[in-house]
């Protein structure tokens, strides 16, 4: 049986000053769109690749 995959071990490092600005852009498009932000619209957003950004979409969803 394989071993399982963990988040942690398949997504990047996302560091805290990024994850701090994520939270806030996540916040801010919740408050005006009324939905979830995707990690694609992280992406866009913060300009970092879409690993880092699925990296911080999901740190910010667990």
């Amino acid at each position: 049986m394989p071993a399982k995959r963990t988040v942690s071990a398949t997504l990047p490092a996302v560091p805290e000053a990024l994850l701090i600005a994520a939270r806030r852009i996540a916040e801010t498009h919740q408050a005006e769109q009324g939905e979830h932000i995707t990690p694609g619209q992280l992406k866009a957003r913060l300009g970092v690749t879409l690993p880092l950004a699925t990296a911080a979409h999901a740190q910010l969803s667990a």
